[in-house]
């Protein structure tokens, strides 16, 4: 009973002392200029800068493809406009949205929280991947960033214990989705119409419209 009181009181500690949001405030620069951790990987793809542009334009028929090639986590992704909702077959669901593209990067703004047993509710946090890129031999050299805020004190305070955990896993996930997301975009660079076989509806409108000339 004690403990449990302890760790209520405790979280009502870390709840109350988190910074205020301002209406006004934009999330995704908040998390930008003050992450509770940051990652960064250099990547490589054989693609041209403008088509690993416009695969990211469409991140919505990426994860249906991604579904179609049974690579695992097997998440479940639904759209509302441009933005995703997408549940983690481990226990986190959270929100996607595109933030302004420039020439050389692509980047998404997210709010997510955990469903787990093991995990308490209340940890919860916002994040924002970019990559960014420029034309290397035949294909593309880039770096991909993604930042992580906190969205209350507990929940910083507790990535912060386990930051070199955190992102021990965020490496592994991000490295193996990126080997498997280079087959698919090899596919579609290079056998367009196999990949366009497992489409329907709205989906084969989708890729059309991404692999058209532009």
């Amino acid at each position: 009973m004690i403990q449990r009181y302890l760790t209520a009181a405790l979280a009502a500690f870390f709840l109350l002392a988190a910074a205020p949001v301002r209406a006004d405030d934009d999330p995704a620069a908040r998390v930008v200029s003050d992450p509770t951790l940051a990652y960064r990987k250099a990547f490589r793809v054989e693609v041209p800068p403008e088509a690993w542009n416009r695969i990211l334009d469409h991140p919505y028929l990426m994860t249906q493809l991604w579904a179609h090639y049974r690579f695992q986590p097997a998440y479940r992704v639904t759209r509302s406009g441009a933005d995703l909702h997408v549940v983690d077959p481990s226990g986190i669901t959270g929100d996607l949205r595109p933030l302004p593209p420039s020439d050389a990067s692509r980047a998404f703004y997210g709010a997510g929280s955990f469903h787990h047993w093991a995990i308490p509710s209340f940890f919860s946090a916002e994040g924002v991947v970019s990559f960014e890129c420029k034309p290397e031999g035949g294909g593309l050299t880039g770096e991909a960033k993604i930042f992580m805020r906190g969205s209350n004190g507990i929940s910083r305070l507790a990535m912060r214990l386990f930051s070199a955990l955190l992102l021990r896993h965020i490496d592994r996930r991000f490295t193996s989705n990126l080997n498997d997301t280079k087959k698919i975009i090899h596919d579609i660079v290079h056998d367009p119409d196999r990949v366009r076989k497992r489409l329907a509806g709205p989906l084969r409108d989708d890729f059309d419209r991404m692999v058209a000339p532009p």
